[in-house]
C-alpha cells in the first residue's frame, strides 16, 4: 500500500485516547481508585472510533481512493489490532482457569472457557444462546468487531465518502444511536447478546463523524499548547463528569453527537509544544495495548490483594491508582518492543507485499 499522501502526527488526539484509555482503566479496575467513580467514562469508546475514523482517513484515505487494496487494507488493520488482542485473550484465560480450578461450582465453567475461546479467537461477539465470548475472557475485546467493520465499509465505499454520504451515514446512524440512548436510558450498550446492533451504530456514527471532521479540518497546524491541553482536558472532564440522573441522555448524546466531534476538529488543528507532544504521542501510541491488557490484568490482581498489601478504599488509594496506570504505560510499551511490534513486523513482512 504505497503511500500517495503527505502524513503528520497528531499529537492533541494521541493526548485524547491517553485520557480515554486512563478513564477506562478507572471504570474497570476501580479497586486502586477509592471512592473515584466514572460512570460515563465508556462514552470514551465513542471517541476512540472518532479519532481511528480521523487516523483512518488521514493514513489511508487517499491510497484507498488512488487504487489500494481493500484486502490489503483491511490485512492492515487487522495486523494492527490482533497481536495484542490475542495477548489480552491469553491474559483473561489465565484467570478464567485459575477460576475453575479455585471456585470449580462459579461462573466460569469449562464449557463456558472453550466457548470464550473459540469465540474470541475469530471475534465472535456474544449472542443469545452463547455461554460465553471472548470479551468475558477480556471485556473492552467487543468494541473491536464493530471498529473492523467500519474500517471494510470505509474502505469498501470510500471513493463515494463524499460530505453528503458521510453525513447521510451519520444521520442513519446517529438515529439508531438516539433510539439506542432513549430505549436503554444509557449508550453504554453494545457488548449485550441482544443489541449488538447498538455496537454497530456506535461505531458507524463515530468513525464516519471522524472521517468527515478529516475532510473539513485537513492536515494543517497551528501551535496553542493552551489550546491543545484544554481539548485534552475537555476531553477528560466528559468523561469523569457525573451528570443527574434527569440529564443523563441529554448529556451522553451531547457528548457524542456533538461536543467530542467538536473537540476532535479543534485537537486535529492545534498541537502542544515539543515537550507536552513526546508525552501525549508516546502514552497515546500506548493507549491500545493500555485498554486492551488493563482489565485482565486487573482481575488477576484483585484477588491477591488483601494477601498482600490492603488498599485503602478513600482518597489514600489514589497513589496505588497512579502507580497502577504507570505500571501499565510500562507493561504496554514492553509488549510493543518485545511482542506486538516484532510480530507485526513479522507478520507484515508475510502477508503484505508492501509495508503501510
Amino acid at each position: 500500500m504505497a503511500a500517495v499522501q503527505d502524513r503528520r502526527s497528531y499529537r492533541t488526539l494521541d493526548g485524547m485516547r491517553a485520557v480515554g484509555a486512563f478513564l477506562v482503566v478507572m471504570r474497570h479496575v476501580p479497586v486502586f481508585f477509592g471512592p473515584i467513580r466514572v460512570p460515563e467514562s465508556f462514552l470514551a469508546v465513542d471517541l476512540f472510533y472518532l479519532v481511528s475514523g480521523f487516523v483512518v482517513a488521514h493514513a489511508y484515505g487517499e491510497r484507498l481512493r488512488s487504487g489500494a487494496s481493500l484486502w490489503t487494507f483491511m490485512k492492515t488493520r487487522i495486523i494492527r489490532l490482533y497481536p495484542l488482542y490475542l495477548f489480552g485473550l491469553g491474559l483473561g484465560l489465565i484467570g478464567a482457569l485459575i477460576a475453575v480450578i479455585t471456585d470449580p461450582h462459579g461462573w466460569w465453567q469449562p464449557y463456558k472457557v472453550v466457548e470464550a475461546v473459540l469465540t474470541g479467537l475469530v471475534l465472535i461477539p456474544m449472542f443469545p444462546g452463547l455461554g460465553a465470548s471472548g470479551s468475558a475472557l477480556d471485556g473492552p475485546t467487543w468494541t473491536l468487531l464493530p471498529e473492523l467493520v467500519v474500517n471494510f465499509l470505509y474502505a469498501a465505499f470510500v471513493k463515494l465518502m463524499n460530505v453528503w454520504v458521510l453525513l447521510l451515514i451519520m444521520l442513519v446512524a446517529g438515529a439508531a444511536v438516539v433510539y439506542g440512548q432513549l430505549s436503554a436510558g444509557t449508550l453504554d450498550i453494545g457488548y449485550n447478546p441482544t443489541d449488538q446492533w447498538a455496537a454497530i451504530a456506535r461505531a458507524g456514527y463515530s468513525f464516519f463523524a471522524g472521517v468527515l471532521v478529516f475532510k473539513l479540518v485537513g492536515t494543517g497546524e497551528t501551535p496553542s499548547a493552551l489550546v491543545s491541553w484544554g481539548s485534552v482536558a475537555l476531553v477528560g472532564l466528559i468523561l469523569a463528569c457525573r451528570p443527574g440522573d434527569d440529564i443523563v441522555s441529554q448529556y451522553e448524546l451531547g457528548a457524542v453527537l456533538v461536543a467530542f466531534p467538536l473537540l476532535l476538529a479543534v485537537g486535529a488543528r492545534f498541537e502542544p509544544g515539543p515537550l507536552t507532544s513526546k508525552v501525549f504521542s508516546y502514552i497515546g501510541l500506548m493507549s491500545y495495548g493500555i485498554y486492551i491488557i488493563h482489565q485482565p490484568i486487573g482481575h488477576l490482581l484483585e484477588p491477591h490483594l488483601k494477601g498482600v498489601f490492603a488498599v485503602p478504599h478513600d482518597w489514600r488509594a489514589l497513589p496505588y491508582g497512579a502507580a497502577f496506570l504507570a505500571a501499565l504505560v510500562g507493561i504496554a510499551g514492553l509488549l510493543d518492543k518485545v511482542y506486538d511490534g516484532p510480530i507485526r513486523a513479522v507478520l507484515r513482512r508475510r502477508f503484505l507485499t508492501k509495508v503501510a
